[in-house]
């Protein structure tokens, strides 16, 4: 991808930068807190949507230079222009690319504008960034048939292949899972160790005897025959039962009834006496009331009647409303306990009380007659009822044959239960034999899927076919910049010589993650890169660097590498034709060397 043009205005470090690119090569130098990597930032953005600096859309504000409102960058490339605007957060990439070509220039774009991203990156990251860009396929389609290839079900293939997202160790640890769930069900069946020599042929003990349908089938006939005679007989029995409980229950309340049914005259007899009694006391207490007045009288009714008494003695010719109410009162009180001055007679206020408890024993004797004339009415009535003679025989008749029926039912039914507990361990048997060969066949697929796609599996298949066109571009890279070799081994791991990327310093780190950029922008044919921090290596290196990007260049690896650096003054960049290089100085270009004076030089 060729920038002919970079133009950023108020963004970031950058008070205003608008320059051609008219060399693959171009150099921004400058002091330290120039602007040099607000440039690279704002490019980044350009291309990406969105800077390092921010994390959220609402903080893009603090993207704009110093005062000003707003701030923006634009990259013209062939064929398109790649735009970014703060604080709006707008973005917009155009380009003359087909798909295809896009989509592998995209995959690399990131790691080319941020080398040290590469080794930022997950195992798995870099294996399929790699994958995407030699070729070497880690597609969906190509690693299904892979599995196929080396057997694996449709089932398991169907199973594992959405894990395929979260790469081949997610994919791997998921048919390892299923592998050892699989072994546990074979031990849940079977009650033993897996093992898959001994899975291979193992099947549940089994009853010897063979199954006998007919005589199951013979004997639950019988069965169903014996249940219903059996509950008929129930039915009998319980009315046999009821029928001689009935007839016992009237033949021993007989004589009684007969007792009670003859003491009815007599009940009667007694009970006119004892209302002519009951009468002769209710008079007598009625009697002995009117004689005895109301004795003394004490209370506030009797006060008030009182004071009503002699208060109607002051009453007018013409009496009032009140008088009369008053007068009428006053005759209610002495109709229930007599006149007001009365004094009563004492004689007959003393027999009172025992003529009343005579008068309510005699009541109470009344009541009782009435009862024992409806007991003797009611033991004449049972007497005239016919009840069916009940017979003991016959419950015991009834019994007997339902104790006989429910012994063959039972020695029946023991012997269905044994015939049909034959036969459901025969069905067991052949139900763990066919649950543990399942178990066994999905613990074998899933080892399969497993060892597939294991690192020793397809992962290793298709990073052979990756690494070698990797390996080869950094080894240009390495020849062309005269910088010791990188090389990335089968398990993702990036070294320098014999050291790991962990152990080198920050000089050696900037050297192997330019070369990883610059190969991955020949693979992808991105052929873009932007390398930062270019002041941390010393002299030679940088002329080293810059004479080996301008080799790149000329033949024709990249088509655009934008180097930032610290620097006391801008370089004499005059021995490199595909080099250009601007001084950065307060957030602007203040000094620029051309194509005609590196020609000329």
């Amino acid at each position: 991808m060729k920038i002919t043009g970079i133009a950023i205005d108020n963004i970031l470090g950058v008070a205003r930068v608008d320059v051609a690119t008219p060399t693959p090569v171009t150099v921004f130098a400058g002091e330290n807190h120039a602007g040099k990597s607000s440039i690279r930032e704002a490019i980044r953005a350009a291309f990406l949507g969105m800077p390092e600096r921010v994390l959220k859309k609402k903080d893009l504000g603090m993207l704009v230079h110093d005062d000003a409102k707003g701030g923006s960058v634009v990259v013209d490339i062939d064929g398109g222009q790649a735009a970014f605007v703060a604080p709006g957060g707008k973005h917009e990439l155009s380009h003359g690319l087909t798909m295809a070509s896009w989509e592998r220039q995209a995959l690399a774009l990131p790691y080319c504008l941020d080398p040290a991203a590469f080794a930022r990156a997950s195992a798995d990251e870099r294996r399929q960034l790699l994958f995407a860009l030699t070729g070497a396929s880690g597609k969906r389609e190509d690693i299904v048939a892979a599995m196929r290839e080396r057997g694996l079900t449709d089932a398991v293939i169907e199973s594992v292949t959405p894990m395929l997202r979260a790469g081949f160790p997610a994919a791997a640890k998921f048919a390892e899972e299923r592998c050892r769930d699989a072994k546990a069900s074979w031990k849940a069946v079977t009650g033993e160790a897996y093992g898959h020599v001994k899975a291979e042929t193992w099947t549940a003990p089994a009853p010897s005897a063979p199954v006998d349908e007919t005589s199951i089938k013979k004997l639950q006939d019988k069965i169903e025959g014996l249940r219903g005679r059996i509950a008929a007989e129930r039915t009998k029995l319980g009315a046999a039962e009821q029928k001689l409980k009935t007839w016992l229950a009237a033949e021993e309340s007989r004589e009684a009834d007969q007792k009670a049914s003859a003491r009815l005259q007599a009940a009667q007899d007694k009970l006119a006496r004892d209302e002519t009694e009951l009468q002769q006391w209710t008079q007598q207490v009625q009697q002995l009331e009117q004689r005895a007045g109301t004795g003394p009288r004490v209370g506030l009714v009797h006060d008030l009647a009182l004071a009503v008494s002699h208060l109607l003695a002051f009453v007018a010719p013409e009496p009032t409303e009140d008088d009369r109410r008053a007068e009428a009162a006053l005759a209610a009180y002495e109709a229930q306990y007599g006149a007001v001055d009365a004094q009563g007679d004492p004689d007959a206020a003393a027999k009172l009380p025992e003529a009343r408890r005579a008068r309510d024993l005699m009541q109470r004797s009344v009541d009782n007659d009435r009862r024992d004339i409806v007991a003797a009415r009611a033991a004449g009535a049972r007497l005239e009822q016919q009840v069916e003679r009940g017979s003991q025989a016959e419950v015991d008749g009834i019994r007997e044959f339902l104790r006989a029926a429910e012994d063959e039912l039972a020695q029946d039914t023991a012997a269905l239960n044994n015939l049909q507990s034959g036969k459901q361990a025969a069905a067991q048997a052949q139900s763990r034999t066919e649950a543990a060969a399942s178990a066994h066949r999905d613990a074998q697929g899933w080892q399969a899927a497993a060892d597939a796609l294991s690192p020793a599996g397809i992962p290793a298949d298709i990073l052979l076919r990756s690494l070698g066109p990797m390996g080869r571009a950094l080894a240009w890279v390495a020849q062309a910049l005269n910088f010791p070799r990188v090389a990335i081994i089968d398990d993702m791991d990036i070294y320098l010589g014999q050291r790991p990327y962990a152990l080198l310093s920050a000089s050696e780190r900037w050297r192997v993650d330019s070369q990883i950029a610059l190969a991955l922008a020949e693979l992808s044919g991105l052929k873009l890169v932007a390398l930062d921090e270019f002041g941390i290596l010393d002299l030679a290196s940088r002329a080293d660097c810059i004479a080996g990007l301008d080799k790149l260049a000329e033949a024709g690896r990249i088509e655009t590498t934008l180097v930032f650096g610290t620097f006391k003054k801008l370089p004499n960049f005059g021995n490199f034709p595909c080099v250009v290089g601007h001084w950065v100085e307060d957030g602007r270009i203040t000094e620029s060397t051309t194509v005609a004076q590196t020609a000329a030089a």
